[in-house]
């Protein structure tokens, strides 16, 4: 027996449309970001998910429920899930972050540097990881886990599971609704990794 944990990032915002960081703001779903979480409920018919767990900003929850509601769950927001503390970086464009000073440090030292005004990797690390072990704590073996949370977070906990190195997790593309699958065989066990960004049918990868 084992427990299946689907990551699923939030659907696409005015924000990801315009290159924006978005880190805690409180921005829903845009109408491409809906098409989005309506076409992957399509993707999962089929799967029985017994647990939605969701990031408490709107663009999780708002997929998460796009997603719960085929299934007939409830989504239950987790905080633990929400996207990076940004800091000073929030609301300001990829473009210019990327060329700051800040961004620049942060990049070469991600592990000892926190974002600028912001968390760390492994406070952010950590705290996926508690939500990811009370869920399957919660859950008996052979159930499927629905997680929604937001890009950053996603690769450091895949990096995490994946025995990475965290300060390459910006290796890691998880793209708008994408699934990443992992098999755990126990509670506390190394995942088997069974699919990173999927954007196709989820259903042969989990079976």
């Amino acid at each position: 027996m084992h427990t299946t944990l689907l990551l699923v990032r939030n659907g696409a915002t005015e924000w990801s449309r315009e290159r924006r960081v978005a880190g805690r703001r409180d921005i829903g779903l845009s109408v491409e970001g809906r098409a989005q979480a309506e076409e992957l409920a399509a993707r999962l018919k089929g799967v029985d998910v017994a647990e939605v767990l969701s990031s408490p900003l709107p663009r999780a929850f708002e997929t998460a429920e796009l997603i719960a509601t085929s299934h007939d769950n409830e989504v239950a927001r987790d905080p633990r899930l929400t996207d990076f503390h940004a800091g000073k970086w929030e609301g300001m464009k990829y473009a210019d972050v990327s060329v700051s000073d800040e961004y620049k440090r942060f990049l070469v030292s991600p592990l000892s540097d926190a974002i600028p005004g912001g968390e760390t990797l492994h406070a952010a690390r950590d705290r996926m990881v508690g939500s990811i072990d009370q869920a399957l704590g919660d859950n008996e073996l052979g159930a499927n886990i629905m997680v929604v949370s937001h890009a950053g977070p996603l690769r450091v906990l895949i990096a995490h599971y994946l025995g990475m190195d965290l300060a390459n997790y910006h290796r890691l593309r998880i793209s708008p609704c994408s699934v990443t699958a992992l098999r755990f065989e126990t509670e506390h066990g190394v995942p088997r990794v069974l699919a990173i960004n999927c954007m196709g049918d989820v259903n042969p990868i989990i079976r």
